[in-house]
């Protein structure tokens, strides 16, 4: 791009120097204003324009901290009856969680990651058995029909096994129970 004209960019050029994507320079060009020329090649910029807009741009989003749209949350001029509204939603949201919790609705992430662990184990366990257990069976074994027929039955005898396994009880399990 070192050898290119700067008043002849196209979307690609100009989002690489603006550091965003093409899709954020077609916004800003339909939502925000980027000036642009629309020729038989496509959409030009002229980066000495782009470059004046988007820092014009910028210095307007700093005016609101940066953001465009200030969480009201954190607005000051949020009045008590609102923040009460939004306190008391929080404090019912929580309370439903905790009941699904104690119904057994709710599952911790720790919890799902170790029976993921232990079921990954058991299948690798398995799995990694085939050729201990196939290896007698097969020796000796002249006809293709007939070591088909003795990986098939295997393999479907593995997939039986794994379908059975279940996971241990998680810590969450464990407490429901001697509840």
């Amino acid at each position: 791009m070192a050898d290119q004209n700067l008043d002849a960019l196209d979307t690609d050029d100009v989002a690489a120097l603006l550091g965003v994507s093409d899709r954020q320079v077609r916004n800003y060009v339909k939502d925000k204003g980027l000036p642009c020329k629309d020729d038989i090649r496509g959409r030009r910029f002229s980066w000495p324009a782009v470059l004046e807009w988007y820092i014009l741009f910028r210095l307007e989003k700093v005016g609101s901290r940066g953001n465009p749209d200030p969480d009201p949350a954190t607005d000051q001029g949020e009045s008590m009856d609102a923040a009460l509204c939004r306190k008391t939603v929080a404090e019912a949201d929580l309370k439903e969680l905790e009941l699904a919790t104690k119904r057994g609705q709710v599952v911790a992430v720790a919890d799902v990651q170790r029976t993921m662990a232990n079921l990954s184990k058991a299948m690798q366990t398995k799995i990694l058995s085939m050729p201990t257990k196939l290896s007698a069976r097969l020796v000796g074994l002249k006809e293709r029909e007939q070591i088909r027929h003795v990986l098939d039955r295997e393999a479907r005898q593995l997939c039986h096994d794994l379908s059975g396994i279940h996971a241990k009880p998680t810590e969450t399990e464990r407490a429901l129970e001697a509840e």
